[in-house]
């Protein structure tokens, strides 16, 4: 892995999915790339019980609409069937990558991407946030613009099942600290759908090294750096009981790597020596 501590980026430079023991590989050979089709990665950990009722519906939704697609379920280091129930839709247009130890959400969407096949790549949570109608009309309204950012909180979007109230405060406090400290100009960064244009993906996710729950934001505020155009879409959101996220230990590392992002950002980052930005890359993403 190399590492550049400078005002670029506090970067991997090559795909995560390199730097890992070989995963396994459910028919994947990369075609040509289709303007057309539309690629989805799933990060799945430990979604036995939830990922047959998300892949349904979204497959029945991509089946009814004129154009090829791909789910690829991203099976990290799990402890249970993920992969089993994952393959068991192959005949449907599902393909498994599955990794033997944890990459965390932002390395297991880096991993699908790499492998994607179509030129419209995004990806959704697990357990199935938003509808199905949702996710098809995000992607129809790719056209318009570089991505498109899935919300809660903009005008027109609903929320069917709301989440504790805890967990309502803290979205809200960690979306405040990331539009102040990245200057974003998104409302919601953290809801679980976004979809992209594949080279503008690709070409941010080079200067993306977050793993953890802080991601998206990374992620975002690279789109912005770079000059993409983002939108962010309204959509119907239904909140699961059973979150991955664990506030107690992740709240911390999500700041600490949002923080890391905006100082690597600054012109006198370069100075900042390798092995620091390594080790700290290293202590966020465990």
């Amino acid at each position: 892995m190399v590492m550049e501590a400078n005002a670029e980026h506090f970067a991997i430079h090559r795909p995560i999915a390199f730097d890992l023991p070989h995963p396994y590989f459910e028919d994947f050979g990369k075609a040509p790339t289709d303007s057309m089709g539309v690629s989805v990665v799933i990060p799945a950990y430990n979604e036995e019980r939830r990922l047959p009722q998300t892949l349904a519906k979204y497959l029945a939704a991509l089946e009814r609409e004129e154009r090829p697609y791909e789910i690829i379920v991203v099976v990290d280091g799990v402890t249970d069937r993920t992969a089993e129930v994952a393959r068991s839709f192959a005949h449907r247009g599902v393909r498994v990558l599955e990794f033997s130890r944890r990459l965390g959400k932002g390395g297991a969407i880096k991993a699908g991407v790499d492998v994607a096949r179509y030129d419209c790549v995004g990806y959704v949570d697990a357990d199935g946030p938003v509808l199905a109608s949702d996710l098809v009309r995000m992607v129809n309204a790719l056209p318009t613009c570089d991505a498109v950012i899935a919300s809660r909180w903009v005008r027109g979007s609903q929320v069917v099942v709301q989440q504790p109230i805890s967990r309502v405060v803290m979205g809200r406090v960690w979306n405040a600290l990331t539009r102040s400290l990245l200057l974003l100009p998104v409302k919601d960064t953290q809801c679980g759908a976004k979809f992209f244009r594949r080279s503008v993906l690709t070409s941010s996710l080079r200067s993306v090294s977050i793993t953890n729950w802080a991601f998206d934001a990374g992620l975002l505020f690279h789109l912005r750096k770079k000059g993409y155009f983002l939108r962010e879409v309204p959509v119907t959101w239904n909140h699961a009981d059973d979150s991955r996220l664990n506030p107690g230990t992740e709240a911390p590392k999500m700041f600490l790597s949002v923080l890391a992002v905006r100082v690597m950002s600054w012109r006198y980052a370069r100075w900042i020596p390798k092995s620091v930005v390594q080790r700290f890359q290293q202590m966020v993403n465990d």
